[in-house]
């Protein structure tokens, strides 16, 4: 979920997927129209993860996707390169 009091989006884990130690999960906006995917940063492997993210990264984003990538992830402008694993709607949380 995005929460624009808090210019953050929530995630939270779910099932019992883990990642190999040399690997990431990144997470990526994936704009309406078939616009390239925009990296929204790396996922720790906490249950609940909070990640900073401005209105602006996520306003008209449809939906999300988190890819399996080298550990570290990938720069933001070239797009997942490794398999996308999970892909949902961004729910925005209303205050």
């Amino acid at each position: 979920t995005f929460d624009a009091a808090k210019n953050a989006l929530v995630l939270q884990r779910v099932g019992d997927y883990r990642e190999a130690a040399d690997k990431s999960l990144q997470l990526w906006a994936l704009p309406p129209g078939g616009g390239g995917p925009r990296s929204l940063g790396v996922l720790g492997s906490q249950a609940l993860l909070t990640l900073p993210a401005p209105e602006s990264a996520v306003h008209g984003v449809p939906a999300l996707a988190v890819s399996l990538e080298p550990h570290g992830g990938v720069p933001g402008d070239r797009g997942p390169t490794g398999p996308v694993l999970f892909k949902g709607a961004l729910i925005e949380r209303m205050t």
